[in-house]
């Protein structure tokens, strides 16, 4: 038996004792956890927090609109009028530093105090707006002043605070004037109770009640966020796959052609260069693979607990940074093996920064953030190696290749960090810890794979420059590596419809521009076997001599000449005429139906495609810059998110994400276009250069106008600055296009009005000839800009950051995504 020791002396404590002691505990500890679940809503029923007691009489207004705004997100706007006698003790308060408001208004919104002319009231008005989330919220309720929502199923239920418990302690004994419910957008399935009237576009009014009203309105769910809802709560597996499919099909369809090559080509440089780029196709979509196959193996929160796709993140990049060194230290390479040392050891202080993360105790900011600014670093390297490992396929780096580098991977390396750093900073702000792209290598790679895309292009540049080397006419396996290279280099592939990633805009355009060669499919012209300077001498001097043949034709016709006198006259210029046809490889009797200068114009300034799309891409850098300057100006000028300026958006976790890809997309859309142009330049129609950029355009308005009438289709929200892109790119290819033929005309060495002066000639610019086609699609242009300017131009980003698929509750929290 146990005793009790106390001032009286010892006690011997029984059992009935202890069962006595146990029960008075087991009271105690209900009491502590159970009074506070006895207040569903403290903060509201406390009657300390107003210390002025409820007023004698006071009248409340309150409403609430439900509708879509922004890019697909419902939101709740509540607007809550309080009235209160002027006698009131808290209308001092109100008047004066407002403390009193808890007493009136439930917390958060904007509230204002006014008083009337008459002085009788005070006035306390409060708005506040609520965004609406599809996910998580089957048992939960979001509130937006004295209005609450709900979601389930597919019904979204609104309803005013069901109980007096619920409302701010000064509301008792309101009179409830007006109650009022408006769904613009959709249409009530129930309303509780029978409204007082019903108006017009979804409005519900209840007038003069005693008490407040159990108002509840249930609104159906659109088809679009019903699914997004269904994929959020119930499919994970299918989000991942879909978002997997939408970033990686594109890149898939790519690997199948090379592939596709690798097995035809007897070319040992084209093999290796085939191999290199299914490599870096390979590790841009690696960390999609390995989020996808931890989703639906469902191993994803085991190995998130041994560190597995921070691990795996790490050597995605490291590997290939590895092989591409050690393929540079074989071709002669300086500093190769060193580099691969470097690269080595930068790998491995990764790994054990990580293995110190798990085994140790939670390290400090500096630390956390460390592996994933070495993840950054790596990837830089990578890009860089794979880049030159490329390049030097043939021996040595071209020279253009080699100025590219120079400042491409110094900005990438500042990219990488400065968006660790920006990602950071704005997460320590805002949340108050570090998010996962700036802790996690996982995470932080999969959101720059999206920024990985300039690397394929330099790669298919590469692959196609083999090809323009050993071919001068553009060939089928050619050509698809053409539309590869204009679709990742002009219209990316990344959207989301309803929640969804769908590289709806890419297919697109993949099926748009063969469609459209083939529908305006023309024979090439032959090779005249003349320099580009002879073929341009031919012409001004045919043309000279067809002006001279058709004015002695005119005479002869006027009687001015006999048929003796003509054909004196005539014979040379005809016997010119004819023999500097033969000499380009024409018909002398111009049967053909062909001019040296349709042969000039067709054939391009090149001798090659591969001439012809280097030239071409060239002047569509320098057309280009003013056409990307506004391009990136507008993008981040404002939006329909209501961001307004770009230092607005950089506050925003993914915003420096964002400003790169739009500032990449808006520099290399031009020179690409321009490659693709030059290098279809012999197949395109038309026989004047300006008709040649309609082909190109009309794929480019074909796949971003797919993308904008799907999304107005289900309701999405509407794409913002398509016309624009479209109409600037008719701008700067058209310029292009008669930059090709100023240069193809050229006879001689001299300034810009020299060069043009034989194509405003050809054109017949000022008379009613082609050139006025030229004149009317310019002028159409650009009055299509001025009004999109005029009306307020909206474009926004094209990088979609929603179709980064969040991953499970339980992954989020073993990989960084949420604080632990």
């Amino acid at each position: 038996m146990r005793r009790l020791t106390t001032d009286a002396g010892t006690k011997p404590i029984g059992p009935s004792a202890g069962a006595a002691l146990l029960r008075g505990a087991a009271l105690l500890i209900a009491a502590v956890l159970g009074l506070p679940a006895l207040s569903p809503r403290p903060a509201l029923a406390d009657d300390m927090s107003c210390g002025f007691g409820p007023p004698r009489s006071s009248w409340v207004e309150t409403s609430v609109v439900v509708a879509e705004r922004g890019h697909d997100t419902p939101v709740m706007t509540s607007t809550t009028r309080v009235g209160v006698p002027r006698d009131w003790p808290g209308a001092a308060a109100l008047l004066g530093d407002g403390s009193a408001v808890g007493c009136l208004l439930p917390p958060g919104g904007t509230p204002s105090v006014t008083m009337p002319a008459d002085g009788a009231d005070v006035v306390v008005q409060s708005t506040r707006e609520t965004p609406l989330e599809l996910y998580d919220t089957e048992w939960g309720a979001e509130s937006a002043g004295l209005w609450s929502s709900r979601t389930s199923g597919d019904t979204r239920f609104v309803g005013l605070l069901p109980s007096p418990a619920d409302l701010p302690p000064g509301l008792a004994g309101a009179r409830w004037r007006t109650v009022v419910v408006k769904t613009p957008e959709f249409r009530a399935r129930t309303v509780t109770p029978l409204p007082s009237e019903v108006l017009p576009g979804g409005t519900y009014v209840w007038r003069d009640g005693a008490a407040p009203p159990r108002v509840e309105v249930a609104l159906p769910l659109s088809a679009r966020s019903a699914f997004q809802r269904w994929s959020g709560l119930r499919g994970q597996d299918v989000l991942t796959v879909a978002t997997y499919l939408g970033f990686a099909l594109p890149y898939l369809l790519l690997a199948g052609l090379l592939v596709v090559l690798y097995r035809r080509s007897g070319d040992r440089d084209e093999r290796v260069l085939v191999r290199i780029t299914l490599g870096a196709l390979a590790m841009i979509t690696a960390t999609e693979a390995v989020l996808i196959v931890g989703v639906l193996t469902g191993t994803l929160f085991l190995a998130g607990l041994f560190q597995v796709p921070e691990t795996l993140a790490i050597l995605v990049v490291a590997a290939p940074l590895c092989l591409a060194v050690r393929g540079l230290a074989r071709t002669g390479l300086r500093w190769g093996l060193p580099m691969l040392a470097g690269a080595v050891l930068a790998a491995v202080g990764g790994l054990a920064l990580l293995a110190a993360r798990l085994f140790g105790d939670q390290p400090s900011d500096p630390l956390r953030v460390a592996p994933a600014v070495v993840t950054a670093l790596l990837l830089t390297g990578a890009a860089w190696a794979i880049a030159v490992r490329a390049a030097r396929v043939r021996g040595r780096t071209p020279r253009a290749v080699r100025a590219l580098l120079c400042w491409s991977v110094p900005g990438l390396a500042l990219l990488t960090l400065a968006y660790v750093t920006q990602t950071a900073v704005v997460g320590l702000r805002t949340s108050g810890f570090l998010p996962a792209a700036a802790t996690s290598p996982f995470f932080l790679l999969r959101s720059l794979a999206y920024l990985m895309w300039p690397l394929v292009v330099l790669l298919l540049l590469l692959l196609l420059r083999l090809h323009g080397r050993r071919t001068d006419s553009v060939g089928p396996s050619t050509l698809w590596l053409l539309m590869f290279l204009f679709v990742v280099g002009t219209i990316r592939w990344l959207n989301t419809y309803a929640g969804m990633p769908f590289p709806l805009a890419g297919l697109v355009g993949l099926a748009a521009l063969p469609l459209l060669l083939r529908l305006t499919r023309r024979a090439e012209v032959a090779d005249p076997g003349v320099s580009r300077r002879r073929l341009a001498m031919i012409v001004d001097e045919y043309r000279d001599l067809e002006q001279r043949e058709k004015g002695l034709r005119r005479r002869w016709a006027a009687g001015e000449l006999d048929d003796e006198e003509h054909t004196k006259e005539a014979g040379p210029v005809v016997g010119r005429i004819r023999r500097l046809r033969m000499e380009i490889g024409l018909d002398p009797d111009r049967e053909d139906g062909l001019s040296p200068l349709d042969v000039a114009l067709s054939r391009g300034p090149g001798v090659t495609w591969w001439a012809n799309a280097r030239l071409a891409a060239r002047y569509a850098s320098y057309v280009g810059a003013p056409a990307a300057v506004f391009l990136i100006w507008a993008t981040w000028s404002t939006d329909s998110r209501g961001h307004d300026g770009w230092l607005d958006r950089l506050g925003d976790p993914d915003g420096f994400y964002g400003l790169a890809g739009d500032l990449i997309g808006g520099l290399l859309i031009w020179p690409v276009a321009g490659f693709v142009l030059g290098a279809l330049w012999r197949r395109l129609p038309g026989r004047r250069g300006y008709l040649k950029g309609v082909v190109p355009v009309l794929a480019y308005a074909a796949a971003t106008g797919a993308h904008a009438v799907l999304n107005n289709v289900i309701g999405q929200a509407p794409v913002r600055g398509s016309l624009v892109r479209v109409l600037l790119l008719f701008l700067v290819l058209t310029v292009v296009a008669v930059l090709m033929d100023a240069r193809t005309l050229q006879t001689r060495p001299g300034g810009l009005a020299s060069r043009l002066t034989p194509v405003a000639v050809v054109y017949r610019l000022g008379t009613a000839g082609s050139g006025i086609a030229l004149i009317v699609a310019q002028a159409a242009a650009v009055l299509g800009l001025w009004s999109q300017l005029r009306n307020g131009i909206d474009i926004t980003s094209q990088v979609d950051t929603s179709a980064q698929a969040q991953a499970g509750a339980d992954a989020q929290v073993l990989l960084g995504r949420v604080d632990r």
